[in-house]
């Protein structure tokens, strides 16, 4: 037990990210009604078809890709009017020379704009990159019609490319095109000339990807997206790996986010990714840390919210996602036909996780109903959002056991029962989900700061909700694990087969003795023990379990676990472990054995 203080400053160290809710509305189409019409009125009045990009200038304009309508769209900001831009209804290729208006293209899908207002459209099947200019003439810069790869190092226009998906611009004035046919990314030079800058020009899906290396010589699969952040750092989208590469000033490219499941993201000036997920029908955010959020979506396909929080709206196949410089994402709902914008609320909470495993909203399957982690009575949780505190970490130390329901101008509620508090920060505040919600299915959770009240979110609530902590305190690898004798767990350390290793965790739900919110253990007797049935494997194997209950003078809702690791582990120098109280497992960790 002498470990707990130890513990507790890995609980302590959870590093604040920053997380806030969204309200949602729709700005521009018919929702439920897809079609082409409504031009020279309000863009809430008319009909688009299969909305699949979205971009924003500098003055908060839109362009909006209509793909089934073989068009892009223009939403004036300051009126409201909606007006096609390019595209006349009908595939083909067709107006360049002239005003853009009518002419035709064929499955466009990126739009982008540079600073001074130029458009730039990814003409897919017709194998083009094509410009609007500023008096709206359209003109091909890239790409010569015919399908291949070929042309680097001359004129843009005299080289092939192979369904150009994605595209982004530098501040320079340089333009980055996702040949994702030819599993490249190639760049158009102020000077017109083209190069590819990544890939090797074919997909070989067993090959290295070169991670490390320059990225003219990596091997990219589908890279579908790109984008170019302040520093001008390049980032890829490659679909076919689900993953985010990113090639930095030197040419060197690296893996930026694996688990990528969308066709287009945008990127902040703080490296956060944002992107639709038109699987699960959700927006995501993924910071710099890897902490991933869905900001909007619940999970179920359909259409509903508007006017309400983005994490309990709907959305039916979201292809398309764009920022605004003062932190509005743009959101091209496709098969709802409109557009929606996500307006951040900044006193309010974005996400409420586990504190041990950090999952807050974990990406839903499919019509799973909710794309939030249950949270459980007892448990430990953070709550990420901004404006909930003071400026500076505070602290709270307990009174006569217990520990405060408010601290700093900082209180919390579950359905209207105050939580304990640990700690309150202005962007993260850690507290304990009362035991009054045992056998309650959903909670709403508020925060007061100063008299004033956030936005309320609603989380789902189970009887357990099991979290291990980690060594780092992000929620995965290394556990925050002890050795028999007390040293930490760790490579250089391992415990041998046979041997005692303690863990620490949260969301084991009503123990018994019952749980008292915010009360601390007595250093003397037996702690409160969960009343599911808790298992435990090291390694895929089964663990004999020596202990599980409350940590002596630590507060309810921090459990420890002795496990005794069994013989028949694999070999090597970390193995897994999953904790499962009441049939819920734990988010999977890692411990070092020793096989000697």
């Amino acid at each position: 037990m002498r470990s707990t203080k130890v513990i507790l400053s890995f609980f302590a160290a959870c590093a604040a990210v920053f997380g806030q809710q969204y309200l949602v509305s729709t700005i521009a189409g018919t929702s439920g009604q897809p079609g082409w019409s409504g031009d020279s009125g309000p863009a809430l009045s008319a009909q688009f078809n299969n909305p699949i990009r979205v971009a924003v200038d500098k003055n908060l304009n839109l362009y909006i890709t209509d793909y089934t309508n073989q068009s892009i769209r223009f939403v004036n900001y300051q009126t409201g009017i909606v007006n096609s831009i390019a595209g006349n209804g009908s595939l083909g290729y067709s107006g360049d020379g002239g005003n853009s208006v009518g002419a035709q293209l064929a499955d466009p899908h990126d739009v982008v704009v540079d600073a001074a207002g130029n458009v730039y459209i990814a003409d897919t099947l017709n194998a083009r990159v094509r410009k609007i200019d500023t008096n709206q003439n359209i003109n091909t810069i890239a790409g010569n019609g015919t399908y291949g790869y070929s042309g680097d190092g001359g004129a843009a226009t005299n080289a092939q490319l192979t369904y150009p998906t994605g595209l982004a611009m530098d501040k320079a004035g340089n333009l980055y095109i996702a040949d994702s046919g030819n599993a490249t990314v190639r760049k158009v030079d102020t000077s017109g000339n083209i190069t590819t800058i990544a890939g090797v020009g074919f997909t070989t899906f067993a090959a290295e990807p070169g991670d490390g290396g320059p990225a003219n010589k990596a091997v990219l699969q589908v890279p579908y997206s790109v984008q170019v952040d302040s520093s001008g750092n390049l980032y890829i989208g490659d679909t076919g790996s689900s993953t985010i590469r990113r090639v930095d000033l030197t040419g060197k490219i690296s893996t930026y986010l694996t688990s990528f499941p969308a066709q287009n993201f945008t990127i902040d000036a703080s490296g956060a990714v944002y992107f639709t997920n038109y699987r699960n029908n959700t927006v995501e955010k993924v910071l710099p840390g890897g902490t991933r959020l869905v900001i909007a979506g619940d999970g179920i396909g359909g259409d509903t919210g508007d006017g309400g929080q983005g994490s309990q709206a709907q959305f039916n196949q979201p292809y398309g996602v764009a920022l605004d410089a003062t932190g509005n994402v743009y959101v091209a709902d496709a098969f709802n036909a409109v557009i929606r914008e996500l307006t951040p609320e900044p006193f309010s909470i974005g996400a409420v996780a586990n504190s041990a495993s950090v999952q807050a909203f974990a990406p839903p399957l499919a019509g799973s109903g909710d794309s939030s982690a249950p949270v459980a009575p007892g448990e430990i949780v953070l709550l990420f959002g901004q404006g909930l505190g003071p400026a500076s970490l505070t602290v709270a130390s307990p009174t006569k056991g217990l520990y405060p329901t408010q601290l700093s101008g900082t209180s919390v509620s579950f359905n209207g029962t105050a939580a304990p508090l640990i700690y309150a920060s202005a962007g993260l505040v850690a507290a304990i989900v009362p035991y009054e919600l045992n056998y309650q299915t959903s909670a709403q959770v508020a925060v007061t700061y100063r008299g004033n009240t956030s936005l309320v979110s609603t989380v789902p609530v189970a009887q357990t909700a099991p979290g291990l902590f980690t060594a780092d305190s992000s929620g995965s690898g290394e556990a925050a694990a002890f050795n028999q004798d007390f040293t930490l767990n760790s490579i250089a350390n391992p415990a041998p087969v046979g041997s005692i290793v303690i863990l620490y965790g949260t969301g084991e739900g009503q123990t018994s003795p019952g749980g008292t919110d915010g009360k601390v253990n007595s250093a003397s007797g037996l702690p409160p023990a969960p009343i599911q049935n808790v298992t435990a494997t090291v390694g895929g194997v089964p663990a004999v379990i020596d202990y599980v209950g409350g940590v002596p003078t630590s507060v309810a809702g921090l459990f420890q676990i002795n496990i005794e690791i069994p013989s028949g582990v694999p070999a090597g120098s970390t193995v897994p472990v999953v904790v499962s109280i009441g049939g819920v497992p734990s988010q999977t960790v890692t411990i070092a054995v020793s096989t000697q």
